[in-house]
């Protein structure tokens, strides 16, 4: 019996003018080797962007009736099966989200279906940041800030358009928002593809994550306007059935303040790590590595949102810690 072995999917997101179309091409050329299909998503009847992608052919597939995050409707999840029936003429799955997108309606099917998992596997979603126009952006569009916090790779283009302090700028800034994410800086024809390729959803934040000092808990706060990012460290193990528990509970209840919940845990009498993250109002719980032998079992949770106040969370947390009976 052969095995299945699900198809890798790239997520490429990013506000209006950010740059997604010209990088997708620089994608396609870097992956030459390799065949792609491409899902390219137009707001509107009339596709543009799919003329301007290189090698647009067969493996070229345009949804055009509407956002893609607000239609994830069967016209997706057949087109998933139809590309699944061919998954021998093609190596990665690539889609380019509308620059109005919020990527984690689009990355729900991989993340909480229970079925589409077993076919594709989510391995990154990157997002796109204008160097010149980000902070306004921040400031007046809450899918830029959705796109930012969801991510797991920020590139920032266009970084010819603005000197070495501005850029220095928008790399703490964004590294404040979303912690758990990879900052990278590129711009037409020089993008780091190797940097991006190494990164995928499972390992970013492991690589980020920092060891506890002798306390129960380290806490880190980054705010930009009423964007805060709220950073947790615990040495004590979780029971996972409460956690799963009052985090759902959260959801249902602040959904519409929090951009992003995601976190790598270490679990009583579990000897995997488990990785637990928002995907819009849902939870999704899944395991990772085995906790190595040397490797300090501390768990880590990022909350990115609007006027978070870190008391409640550090409350909640520890309400979810593992109690001896």
């Amino acid at each position: 019996m052969s095995t299945i072995r699900p198809k890798p999917v790239t997520i490429i997101t990013g506000f209006l003018g950010a740059g997604k179309t010209t990088f997708l091409n620089g994608l396609i050329a870097y992956k030459n080797t390799e065949k792609l299909a491409v899902i390219e998503n137009e707001f509107g009847q009339e596709g543009i962007d799919g003329q301007l992608v290189i090698c647009a052919d067969d493996k070229l597939f345009e949804l055009s009736n509407g956002c893609l995050c607000c239609t994830l409707n069967e016209d997706f999840y057949s087109l998933l099966e139809v590309l699944w029936e061919g998954r021998e003429e093609f190596d990665e799955l690539v889609i380019e989200t509308t620059g109005i997108a919020n990527p984690a309606s689009v990355a729900a099917p991989f993340l909480t279906n229970a079925n589409v998992p077993y076919y594709y596997k989510l391995n990154r979603v990157i997002c796109l940041v204008d160097a010149h126009n980000i902070e306004q952006q921040l400031h007046e569009t809450d899918e830029a800030r959705n796109q930012i916090s969801f991510s797991d790779i920020l590139l920032i283009t266009k970084t010819d358009m603005v000197d070495i302090e501005q850029l220095a700028h928008i790399e703490k800034l964004l590294k404040g928002i979303n912690p758990l994410a990879v900052v990278l800086s590129g711009y037409r024809d020089c993008y780091p593809f190797t940097q991006i390729y190494e990164v995928t959803r499972g390992t970013v934040a492991e690589a980020k994550s920092s060891k506890p000092t002798n306390r129960t808990f380290t806490l880190q706060r980054h705010q930009h306007e009423d964007l805060v990012s709220l950073s947790f460290n615990f040495v004590e193990p979780f029971d996972l059935q409460l956690l799963s528990h009052r985090l759902t509970v959260f959801l249902n209840f602040q959904a519409k303040d929090v951009y992003r919940v995601k976190g790598i845990f270490s679990i009583h009498n579990q000897t995997q790590k488990v990785i637990i993250q928002s995907v819009m109002n849902d939870l999704a719980v899944a395991t990772g590595d085995t906790w190595t032998t040397e490797a300090e079992r501390n768990s880590r949770i990022v909350f990115i949102g609007k006027n978070l106040n870190p008391n409640g969370f550090e409350k909640m947390l520890r309400q979810c810690l593992y109690r001896h009976i």
